[in-house]
């Protein structure tokens, strides 16, 4: 049955598009997300369905093709199940919420197997669109299964260390990759290990020896790292990031401001 689950699922209608996904909690972003893609961009985009109110999945449709993302709930470890030590390490970093969160985390790689691009990108919604994500496709290095940016954390250490993380808000990727097959088959048989789907992609980089493109910072950009007027994509992770979303709608008012009380000025 993993067999079955973790396939490719469709083949290629189009050269290249855009994938995102929300579930009920998350949703809200997704027009936020969607104003910010359109502004440079006009790649047809898949919405994933992660569990939506059918209001916003009749949203999506309108702008795009919705795919529903099933996986059985049973298919992820409780905490019942999971290392003592580890799930407290877990809980100290992202609270008690993350049991719910890791259903719909570990769906990601599903998603990406429902791709109907020869070559696809994958953007969370809670990544804040700046710019054109055509170099994202033209410069992609298609002798490697998969493009993204390693987290800044780990930037000093060789390539297939162990303790080398990506962060999987922004994917590049081939359609018919074995990396994500083995990444959909990871979340079933090794999700006790990890907290999500980043740490175990990253694990699967360095076990396999995957030679991923490493992707430059500003494809996947976090606030940690400070301002960047270059920016194509700012990642706004985490509950602070997503606050500030609502509260201020991004970066781009502010960069919008900056830019109207400069003009003619500098």
């Amino acid at each position: 049955m993993t067999e079955v689950l973790c396939k490719w699922k469709r083949v290629p209608k189009a050269k290249r598009g855009v994938l995102c996904g929300a579930e009920r909690s998350q949703e809200w972003l997704l027009p936020w997300w969607w104003s910010r893609y359109r502004e440079h961009n006009d790649f047809p985009v898949t919405f994933c369905d992660f569990g939506m109110t059918d209001e916003m999945r009749d949203w999506c449709r309108e702008r795009g093709e919705v795919v529903s993302i099933e996986l059985d709930p049973h298919c992820i470890t409780p905490r019942s199940e999971i290392d003592d030590e580890r799930a407290r390490q877990w809980e100290g970093i992202y609270g008690w919420s993350v049991w719910n969160a890791r259903r719909t985390w570990f769906k990601k790689p599903f998603a990406l197997l429902e791709s109907s691009f020869e070559q696809g990108i994958w953007i969370d919604i809670d990544c804040e669109i700046l710019g054109p994500l055509e170099p994202l496709f033209s410069d992609f290095d298609q002798t490697s299964q998969l493009a993204l940016v390693r987290d800044y954390a780990s930037d000093h250490l060789p390539r297939f260390d162990p303790n080398v993380r990506y962060n999987g808000g922004v994917v590049v990727f081939q359609h018919g990759s074995s990396i994500l097959e083995n990444w959909a088959k990871g979340a079933v048989s090794q999700n006790h290990l990890f907290w999500g789907d980043d740490p175990l992609l990253s694990h699967l980089i360095c076990s396999d020896q995957l030679e991923v493109q490493e992707l430059p910072e500003v494809y996947n950009w976090r606030m940690a790292r400070g301002l960047n007027l270059n920016v194509v994509i700012l990642h706004w992770v985490g509950t602070g990031g997503k606050a500030y979303i609502r509260t201020h709608g991004g970066l781009k008012p502010s960069l919008d401001s900056f830019y109207h009380s400069c003009k003619g000025k500098l």
